[in-house]
């Protein structure tokens, strides 16, 4: 259960009653700490209260001090600090950095508090993942083929974005989504604030861009070898192994042209902005392509922002697919997407007897009839025949009044 969950307003009084004894002391530091003080003083966390308690039992032991936590890791990453545990016991040693964090001296919580709760907050199991992180995987050697300037990986099963597509205008994506709190954060206590403060642009037409980039990880691709292979002399084994980021992958960052390993952080901006700021965070494998993450994305987006009206989309041409378009169709968003590499394809260019192609992409005989599309030709794509060969006609009787209407012979 919950304990002690400070206002906001209370809050900023006692810092304030205590940055008045802290200027006579110590003024040079809280000169240095200005902004991070700042910072802290304009966050207002109140709207984490019923995003916070569910994760708490209405029995046992109170949990207390959660927001000042909230607020001790905020500072922590502002004053560039990376250690949870070096951290804590600098906090409750300080008086200044308890004050600023919400802490009354001498009773700040202890390393273990900021950990259980960094535990609820990450909705996903603890078991699974210290499992995973044991289970032997096969090794996966860094790929060797590289890919042209510019060029994206292809998604792994072909159909897989349209399939997606369909369900998510079913609202009926499935939702694994262990860092749902952080992204609750991120909208109830900076998102909103930000929309009314009038930052992110019109929120009733509002603009949003998209796109994934590369997140490195810290671990070896390598792993820890548990056989005895190198006992036998054999140094460059295969073996499966353990790895310390059992979800991290390869993937292709297609900005410096390279291979890395880790995972994929899918954000979307509020492109209006003047600041470029981000509504959304997602963290995905890096194999994942972000035709996939834009269609998990801008669902989760849907819901998470209810009060705001999404007009335009806009996303690089790794999100260039008909399933995409009629999916920002559904839901009435206009997307500006520049085609691929692949896809762009001028008049003059047009295999001989095709005219033009119709809103469909299919292309246009010249007596004006769509062709048939046939499916998928691997790997040149999708096959097109004309349609009297298509359905075996050699007398124009049986063709439909509709293709006759545009036929001109």
């Amino acid at each position: 259960m919950l304990r002690n969950f400070e206002s906001h307003t209370s809050y900023q009084e006692n810092l304030k009653l205590h940055l008045l004894l802290f200027w006579e002391t110590d003024r040079g530091r809280v000169t240095d700490m200005e902004k991070s003080i700042s910072k802290l003083y304009l966050l207002n966390l109140d709207p984490l209260l019923p995003i916070i308690k569910p994760l708490y039992s209405n029995t046992g032991c109170p949990a207390k001090n959660q927001l000042g936590i909230i607020r001790s890791l905020i500072l922590m990453l502002d004053q560039k600090h990376h250690g949870i545990t070096n951290w804590a016991k600098k906090v409750a040693n300080d008086p200044l950095l308890c004050a600023i964090c919400g802490f009354q001296y001498g009773k700040a919580p202890s390393v273990g508090s900021y950990y259980d709760f960094i535990k609820r907050l990450w909705k996903a199991s603890h078991k699974i993942h210290v499992a995973m992180k044991k289970k032997l995987r096969p090794f996966k050697p860094k790929p060797r083929k590289k890919l042209k300037a510019g060029q994206k990986l292809k998604p792994k099963h072909n159909g897989i974005v349209k399939k997606f597509a369909r369900i998510a205008m079913r609202d009926a994506l499935p939702e694994y989504r262990p860092e749902q709190i952080f992204q609750e954060f991120l909208a109830r206590c900076v998102v909103d604030v930000s929309a009314k403060m009038g930052i992110l642009g019109d929120v009733q037409k509002l603009s949003v861009a998209g796109d994934g980039t590369p997140f490195y990880s810290g671990a070896s691709h390598y792993g820890t070898k548990v056989c005895d292979c190198k006992k036998h002399g054999v140094y460059d084994c295969k073996c499966p192994r353990r790895y310390s980021d059992p979800d991290a992958r390869w993937g292709w960052d297609s900005y410096r042209e390279q291979w890395f390993y880790g995972d994929t952080l899918f954000n979307i901006t509020a492109s209006d902005s003047p600041y470029d700021l981000p509504i959304y965070l997602r963290k995905a494998q890096a194999s994942r392509h972000d035709s996939i993450l834009a269609v998990f994305a801008m669902s989760e987006v849907r819901k998470l922002y209810p009060d705001l009206c999404i007009r335009n989309f806009i996303a690089d041409g790794a999100m260039d697919n008909y399933p995409t378009y009629e999916l920002m169709y559904h839901w009435n968003i206009i997307p500006f997407i520049p085609l691929d590499a692949k896809t762009k394809q001028t008049l003059t260019k047009l295999p001989p007897g095709i005219i033009c192609l119709d809103d469909q992409g299919r292309p246009i005989c010249k007596g004006g009839i769509p062709y048939e599309d046939c499916g998928y030709s691997y790997p040149k794509g999708i096959k097109y025949r004309c349609y009297f060969d298509c359905h075996d006609i050699e007398n124009l009787v049986n063709v439909p009044i509709h293709l006759m209407e545009g036929l001109s012979i």
